[in-house]
């Protein structure tokens, strides 16, 4: 498994349309890519302007082959107009589900 966690700042008053963008990704990935196993959308209870995203792969090359795909692109051009500077990515290989 190889999970990706994101945590980004989007600019002031481009919320609805970051939000539109970044579903139509999710749900593309979801239904697309056979080796995304999960795409959440989260945003912070205190900063409005303040997203988590979590992925979750089968593996490594599911991941980078998410970032070829069209809708990846296409958020990662609305990115550029609604994300400001500063995002941080992590990553994970061993993933433990306790549930």
């Amino acid at each position: 498994m190889f999970s990706r966690i994101v945590s980004m700042k989007i600019r002031e008053g481009s919320r609805a349309d970051f939000l539109d963008a970044i579903s139509r990704s999710a749900v593309s990935a979801l239904r697309d890519e056979p080796g995304c196993l999960r795409f959440d959308v989260c945003a912070d209870r205190v900063d409005p302007h303040r997203f988590f995203l979590y992925q979750l792969y089968t593996d490594d090359e599911a991941a980078e082959a998410h970032r070829f795909t069209e809708h990846f692109l296409a958020m990662r051009a609305a990115a550029d107009r609604y994300v400001e500077p500063g995002t941080q990515i992590h990553y994970s290989t061993d993933v433990l589900f306790a549930n």
